[in-house]
Formats: structure tokens, C-alpha cells, sequence
């Protein structure tokens, strides 16, 4: 037998009594504030968030005296309608950051997925990343400044120690002729102070083929900063990526002795170990870039 739904005045009063008081204690301001249920006061709370977005972010283009141009509205709106719902002070200033990136003319920042990524982003998984960004440029810089110095030195000493070479083998030469032989103690002196100046030149050439694969080097991040729904989320967001690796470890091998000429058979035991390592993406720099203040 069906009941008869109520659905007098009085009792939807009492059901939005019921779920606003169950909202109040959800949400922080409380409902009266935030007004959930009343469309036009949300509608004015994620005004104000994008008020103070683009207030702040006005505010750094006259600092920086950036040329502003316009941008597409497939990228305004989606940028618009995210940072509506963000109140955090850091994160609304890192909106701020991104929008002058999208319409700074120098930058030409047109990726139209950097407002939904920020917006899936809580304060602590952006703040490692942006950490572990900055821990990059500070090594990279280092490493550039290295590999600058190398290369200057190595220059220096590539024409330091081409004459010497040059001069080493024509000694080299006539020492053959007088003596009559390639090789007496003289002449192996000589040669060995040439392979001496060549090395030089080889190892500094490896040290700089070193300096350049450490510049390229993605960055790893410290996954003990987050936790591991952490790490999954800036890895679904493409912030992040995953490397996995094995690690041989020892083993032993156990060859009989056999008396005849028999095939000996070896038996052996190899412990293989998987790890992994997850490092920064090259669109997660981009993303972190974007969102970063200007110098």
C-alpha cells in the first residue's frame, strides 16, 4: 500500500532546517556565512575569490610592468570558473602567478590544462613540488656554472697541451731516426709524457660529458614528504612519474670437480630486487613555473 508523500510548506521547512543545521557543521564559515544553500550568495562567495584573484594578480602585472594581452576565452573561462572555488591565501596566489603567465606576452603560456591541474592540487602537494622545482634550478645553476668553468679550462689546456704534442712527437720522430729503433728508454719517456697530455684532455672531456647528463637529469623527489595518495595524485596529473628499476644482488655459483672430461653443470642463485624512483616531469617544471612569481 502506498503512503501519501508529504509535501506541504511546512514539511520542506523542516527538511532544509534539517540539512542546513547537518551543513553547519560540515563547512567552515557556517552556512549563514557561506549561504550553500542560496544561489546568489554562492554565487557572490566565488565572486569574491575571483575578485581577489584578479585584484592580486593586477596588482603584480604594474609591479613587473608586463605587457598584458588577451587570451582566448576557451582559456579564461575554465581559469575563471576553478578559481572561483579556491579561499586559500597561498594557492589564490598562485592563481594570481599563473593567470600573469597566461597573459604576460612575453611568456605565450597557452596550456589550457594548467587551471584544472592547480585546481586538483591541495596546498601541500603544490608546496613540495614548487620546493623540489627550486631545489632543481639551484642545482642546475651550480652545475652550469661548473661546466662553464670546465670548458674554459679545458679550452686553455687543449692549446696548452697541443703544441706540447706536437713538439713531444716531432722529438719523438727524430729520436727514432738517431737511434735507429721505436722503442729504447729515451723514447719511451717521450711517449709517455705525450699519452700523459692526451689523458688530460680525455679526462677533462668526461668530467664535462658528466657535468652535461647531470644537468639533464630529472629531478627525484623525496616521496617520504607526502603520503601516498599524495604521490598518486601529482602522478595522475602528469606532475610527477614513476621509474622503475631492478637491482641485482649476490649470488653464489657452485662448480663440481670432475675427475673426467665430462660437462661440469652449475647450479646459481640470483636475488633480483625491484625498486623505483619518481621524479619531477618536464610538465610538472612547466606547471610549477607558471604558477611561480615573477623575479
Amino acid at each position: 500500500m502506498n503512503k501519501k508523500v508529504d509535501v506541504t510548506s511546512t514539511a520542506l521547512e523542516k527538511g532544509v532546517d534539517l540539512a542546513k543545521g547537518f551543513i553547519d557543521r560540515l563547512v567552515n564559515p557556517s552556512i549563514e556565512e557561506l549561504g550553500l544553500l542560496v544561489r546568489d550568495q554562492v554565487s557572490f562567495w566565488r565572486l569574491s575569490n575571483q575578485i581577489k584573484i584578479l585584484s592580486r594578480a593586477k596588482v603584480l602585472c604594474e609591479e613587473s610592468g608586463i605587457s598584458i594581452k588577451a587570451i582566448s576565452p576557451k582559456l579564461l573561462c575554465p581559469y575563471l570558473e576553478n578559481a572561483s572555488l579556491e579561499d586559500d591565501a597561498t594557492l589564490q596566489e598562485k592563481w594570481a602567478n599563473l593567470l600573469i603567465s597566461m597573459v604576460d606576452s612575453r611568456k605565450n603560456v597557452q596550456n589550457h590544462v594548467f587551471p584544472y591541474v592547480l585546481s586538483q592540487l591541495s596546498k601541500d602537494e603544490y608546496l613540495f613540488l614548487e620546493k623540489n622545482f627550486k631545489e632543481k634550478i639551484y642545482r642546475v645553476t651550480y652545475l652550469k656554472e661548473e661546466l662553464k668553468d670546465l670548458i674554459e679550462a679545458k679550452d686553455l689546456k687543449a692549446n696548452e697541451n697541443k703544441y706540447k704534442i706536437e713538439r713531444l712527437s716531432h722529438q719523438i720522430d727524430e729520436k727514432v731516426k738517431v737511434v735507429g729503433r721505436m722503442y729504447n728508454q729515451e723514447v719511451c719517456r717521450l711517449r709517455e709524457r705525450k699519452r700523459s697530455l692526451e689523458q688530460e684532455l680525455i679526462i677533462m672531456e668526461s668530467k664535462e660529458f658528466s657535468l652535461r647528463q647531470r644537468i639533464l637529469t630529472p629531478q627525484e623527489l623525496p616521496v617520504g614528504d607526502l603520503k601516498g595518495f599524495e604521490i598518486s595524485n601529482i602522478v595522475r596529473l602528469g606532475l610527477a612519474a614513476i621509474d622503475y628499476f631492478s637491482v641485482a644482488g649476490s649470488h653464489n655459483i657452485e662448480v663440481p670437480i670432475c675427475s673426467d672430461k665430462e660437462y661440469a653443470s652449475v647450479d646459481f642463485d640470483i636475488d633480483v630486487e625491484t625498486d623505483k624512483t619518481i621524479f619531477l616531469t618536464e610538465l610538472g617544471e612547466l606547471f610549477i613555473e607558471a604558477c611561480s612569481e615573477r623575479v
